[in-house]
């Protein structure tokens, strides 16, 4: 049996047994989501119609090699990035993807060169207000590069980070919970890949990143919480 056969089968079991299990599922509020209260926070526009069809995007859809990282991402483009993709639905606490049991250990983060108003930044997602929490200014020298080698072929003015709070449904899951957080990371992004599509924003997921510099970029405590998936964006280049 290989190392991915007898670690599918490993984890597939483990759904029965809640082997790993770090608490009592009832302590595990569902639709739960990090919130730095404290910080200052920017209140993204709502989410704008997109007058285009589904199978349109899709056969539009590809992982990009251009942009202008020049070009500031605008604000209100975000909204509509984020409102459609990852924000928590008007009634209840359910979001635009699913979750396995509806607890949401995936959180968004968005480390951005170039963002309308607010350039140089570190922002934390939040899906209830539909707002982007401000942590803190990156150093003046700071490039995308540095966490994620590969971007130097795709100009990007942001990369959205996705990391997994694996607690908050290992509870639930258990061991179970690391395959959940992957194929819940997966819906998030596809949503972001074809929600920019449609905008016309130029997207390219990259697994290719430097865990322990994101880790820091983030100041996540690797004991709670750990990136799993980041997508860079950027402007389209202006017509000639």
């Amino acid at each position: 049996m290989s190392f991915l056969t007898a670690l599918h089968a490993q984890l597939r079991n483990a759904r029965l047994t809640r082997r790993g299990a770090t608490h009592k599922p009832e302590d595990v509020p569902r639709g739960a989501h990090k919130s730095y209260e404290r910080m200052p926070t920017i209140v993204l526009p709502m989410p704008k119609q997109i007058p285009e069809s589904l199978a349109s995007v899709l056969e539009r859809r590809s992982s990009s090699f251009t942009g202008d990282a020049t070009r500031a991402l605008p604000i209100e483009t975000l909204g509509t990035l984020f409102g459609l993709s990852l924000s928590r639905r008007p009634e209840g606490f359910h979001r635009m993807y699913p979750s396995g049991g509806a607890l949401y250990p995936v959180e968004t983060y968005l480390i951005a060169t170039n963002v309308e108003n607010a350039p140089m930044h570190v922002f934390h997602y939040n899906p209830t207000t539909h707002a982007l929490e401000v942590l803190w200014k990156l150093e003046q020298q700071f490039m995308m590069t540095n966490i994620v080698p590969g971007s130097d072929t795709m100009p990007a003015s942001a990369l959205i980070v996705f990391t997994a709070v694996w607690e908050r449904s290992s509870a639930k899951y258990g061991e179970l919970a690391y395959q959940h957080s992957l194929i819940e990371v997966g819906h998030m992004s596809e949503n972001v890949l074809l929600v920019s599509t449609a905008l016309g924003l130029e997207t390219r997921p990259m697994a290719g990143y430097n865990d322990d510099a994101v880790a820091r970029a983030l100041d996540l405590d690797a004991s709670d919480e750990q990136v799993i998936h980041t997508i860079t964006v950027c402007m389209p280049r202006r017509p000639q």
